[in-house]
């Protein structure tokens, strides 16, 4: 929502004290006032006046920039208080101006001109003197989504979703080891403000909303910034293996399970897009029939080295098939033949002293990682 009153006049603004919104800042002399425009973007318990009386000089917008709401102010001391309850999953504030003090869980912290701060949607509170920043909300589902397809090939810690989600205060300094990242957020931001005028629905178009996105999930996952390349091939030196071989064995070990592209794609910190290609390049099909193909290939294992007390359904199931009827389907379709057919041909053979070798699923499914993928012809 953005508020069109009149805008602050050049004599009005705090001295010292820039953001990169000024020309778009709106005079507000009322902290009831300020509090309404606030709560378009972060939910607002209460917001006081420390002064008592003091003339209440708050200058502030609430600029789009695509799927973001943010607010830029310009704000008098004040003490604010924030419910846990929000619209976001994390709160980005970017300090232009002044200080402020933060207390989230118990843990304080001060963030200072050319600092950044992250919030979860938990209470939290804060005062200051007066003060200049951006306020960001974000979703944490989005930032996964992002941070996922980011990271194509590079190899991640194995707490990167935590790192997406911290459970305290986060905070970076102008000078840290993120300070170019936060210099390309802050670049961002002056860009949306030059193109205001222009119109909201241009800065949606230009995805700025997702460029803040990028940088954020670089400074919250080092490993998105300073992989590259040369580090994942001595990385896949150092380990014998590269992601895709990790993704195959983890696939072999749960074929029995569902294999949602997105569960892939959590495993793997491939984004969808990679996935399919990488299983073009590697194994020339798509990762559907390539689980359909390993699935049926331990089935055929299974029919073939039957346990005493196996059943087609039984067989499907141990081979990830919910439902029976498209397991014959698909055996039929690849194979020419029944499953239950394969099966009896196999049980009678081990009712045959000299035929007594069935093994069973147990023992065929140790073979799966030591195949390769099967011929792919009517998947």
């Amino acid at each position: 929502m953005t508020h069109r009153t009149p805008p602050v006049p050049e004599e009005a603004h705090e001295p010292g004290l820039a953001n990169p919104f000024q020309a778009h800042l709106r005079l507000i002399q009322s902290c009831r006032q300020s509090s309404l425009l606030l709560q378009s973007v972060l939910p607002i318990h209460t917001l006081n006046d420390p002064s008592q009386g003091a003339s209440w000089r708050h200058q502030g917008f609430n600029p789009c920039i695509g799927s973001l709401v943010a607010n830029a102010s310009i704000l008098p001391p004040m003490q604010l208080e924030v419910d846990g309850a929000s619209r976001a999953d994390l709160t980005a504030i970017l300090l232009y101006g002044g200080s402020i003090q933060l207390n989230q869980s118990g843990e304080q912290l001060t963030c200072g001109t050319g600092g950044l701060v992250l919030l979860a949607a938990q209470p939290w509170r804060c005062q200051s003197n007066s003060c200049s920043l951006v306020m960001l909300t974000l979703e944490r589902r989005r930032l996964l989504r992002v941070a996922l397809t980011m990271a194509e090939e590079r190899q991640l810690s194995p707490n990167w979703r935590e790192q997406l989600q911290p459970s305290r205060p986060w905070q970076t300094e102008a000078s840290g080891p993120g300070a170019a990242l936060q210099s390309g957020l802050r670049q961002v931001l002056s860009l949306a403000n030059g193109l205001l005028p222009q119109g909201e629905a241009l800065l949606a178009c230009l995805e700025l909303d997702l460029l803040i996105y990028r940088l954020l999930a670089a400074l919250l996952i080092p490993d998105l910034a300073r992989t590259d390349p040369l580090e994942r091939l001595r990385s896949r030196r150092h380990t014998g293996a590269d992601r895709f071989d990790e993704l195959i064995a983890y696939m072999h070990e749960h074929l029995h399970e569902s294999l949602s592209l997105q569960r892939l794609e959590e495993v793997s910190h491939y984004s969808r897009r990679s996935l399919q290609y990488a299983f073009q390049e590697r194994v020339g099909c798509s990762p559907t029939q390539w689980i359909r193909a390993m699935r049926l290939e331990r089935a055929r294992r299974y029919l073939q080295q039957p346990d005493p007390d196996a059943s087609v359904a039984s067989i499907a199931k141990a081979c990830g098939y919910n439902s029976l009827n498209l397991f014959s389907i698909d055996f039929q379709q690849r194979f020419h033949l029944k499953p239950s057919e394969l099966l009896r041909e196999f049980q009678w053979k081990s009712l045959k002293p000299e035929s007594a070798e069935g093994i069973g699923p147990a023992h065929a499914a140790a073979q799966d990682n030591n195949n390769s993928a099967p011929p792919l012809s009517g998947v």
